[in-house]
């Protein structure tokens, strides 16, 4: 049966839970400082490296590589700590490792930098994740907490680099690290402020022991429908959107054949309309089963590359990445929403690491792919095969077992463990 409208979550319920309070600002405290530290190493490894595109790529691939080799070694650490003094460690070592970025006179140290602050937010999210129910009161409040999260966090995509490229511009790259280095130190002292003390798994931490962790995580994703449905789901999806991703810029160029300095404001289209989007489904979409906004989410990116590997009008692109934006949203949240009603308190550090390595080691391997055979065979047919294949992982993706429950009812799926 429906809710109610007097028992509808708002984000001022969810806001009125301090410990949630204090997480929230932690993030959007963080979330900003993230985009300025961004945007300041792009500038400083240029110019460490005397403008070379190569050295920003290594940058970027060694910020893959430690979620792809420490992911699910995060996810057996997480379920065994305490949360919430996992995000103030976190926190602070981030902290002291941005804060000797200015100290660096040699851009192979700054790769050091970006390996080391991947590291730490491999351990760092899936803790976040697995707190976050933990911290409210009723089930019906998760899709409305991770609503505001990531409304939030979409706020911040869309002013936090015109924040950051300003203040790199008055105070230059390394008053920006310092900066970011208190964003930090501000965010794990909020967290410190959190009431709730989290369950511990009293085990040596031995070999033995997180094998048999990793193995039991994995065991789980086996025997949840639901998790193993969205981790098949949205590995397939991936393999796709993170070749699309590698396609957008190359597409500007190549197709659109305007500046480059579009794709910016391409970006910041899609980033006002996942944010909307975010906010709408916190706040009208808390009755609608999950498998009702992921998969049309899905099928509507899909879609949209196809039309992006045709269109060769900047108008219809802006409104195509409109389109994507909202998308975007719609299977995020939920995904999210979804994996953490269903797991138990005690598997979510191990269940969200696990999703993440994979989906990240999907994404490293479609990138490389697509940008090869683009470069092969051109933007179009590539980026139109992404989209058919998005497509079509859509439409495959309701015959899976854990969609088919979230389809069949409009009943929430009942917890696991």
């Amino acid at each position: 049966m429906a809710e109610t409208t007097e028992s509808r979550v708002t984000f001022r319920d969810v806001l009125k839970r301090t410990d949630f309070l204090r997480l929230w600002l932690a993030q959007a405290v963080s979330l900003i400082g993230d985009r300025l530290t961004q945007v300041a190493l792009f500038i400083y490894i240029l110019q460490l490296a005397e403008g070379s595109a190569t050295a920003v790529g290594l940058f970027l691939a060694c910020q893959s590589v430690p979620v792809i080799i420490f992911g699910p070694l995060a996810g057996v650490l997480v379920d065994r700590w305490d949360k919430r003094v996992t995000l103030v460690v976190c926190d602070l070592v981030r902290a002291a490792v941005i804060a000797t970025v200015p100290l660096l006179g040699d851009e192979r140290l700054v790769y050091v930098i970006g390996f080391l602050m991947a590291a730490v937010t491999t351990l760092f999210h899936p803790a976040l994740q697995a707190a976050v129910p933990e911290l409210l009161g009723r089930r019906q409040e998760i899709l409305v907490a991770n609503s505001l999260l990531y409304s939030t966090k979409f706020f911040t995509d869309i002013l936090g680099f015109t924040l950051a490229g300003t203040i790199v511009l008055m105070t230059g790259v390394k008053v920006a690290f310092l900066i970011d280095s208190a964003t930090f130190v501000l965010s794990g002292l909020l967290i410190l402020g959190i009431g709730k003390r989290f369950a511990t798994v009293a085990r040596k931490l031995d070999l033995a022991g997180v094998w048999e962790d990793l193995r039991a995580g994995i065991r789980y994703h086996a025997e949840n429908p639901v998790v193993l449905s969205l981790l098949i789901s949205f590995t397939l999806g991936v393999l796709a959107m993170g070749g699309l991703n590698a396609l957008l810029l190359v597409a500007v160029d190549r197709l659109l054949a305007v500046e480059r300095f579009w794709y910016g404001y391409l970006l910041s289209v899609q980033g006002v309309t996942m944010f909307a989007t975010a906010v709408a489904i916190g706040k009208w979409c808390q009755d609608v089963p999950k498998p009702y906004l992921i998969l049309p989410g899905f099928l509507a990116i899909g879609l949209c590359a196809v039309a992006l590997s045709v269109t060769r009008s900047l108008e219809l692109a802006f409104f195509i990445y409109a389109v994507i934006g909202v998308a975007n949203s719609a299977f995020l949240i939920p995904s999210i929403t979804w994996v953490q009603e269903v797991v138990p308190f005690e598997m979510r550090g191990r269940v969200m690491a696990l999703r993440t390595t994979t989906l990240h080691l999907a994404a490293a391997c479609s990138s490389v792919v697509a940008g090869r055979m683009a470069d092969t065979v051109g933007v179009t047919p590539v980026m139109a095969g992404i989209g058919v294949f998005l497509a079509l992982t859509a439409v495959a993706s309701a015959a899976l077992p854990g969609f088919r429950l979230g389809l069949g009812s409009r009943a929430r799926v009942g917890l696991s463990g």
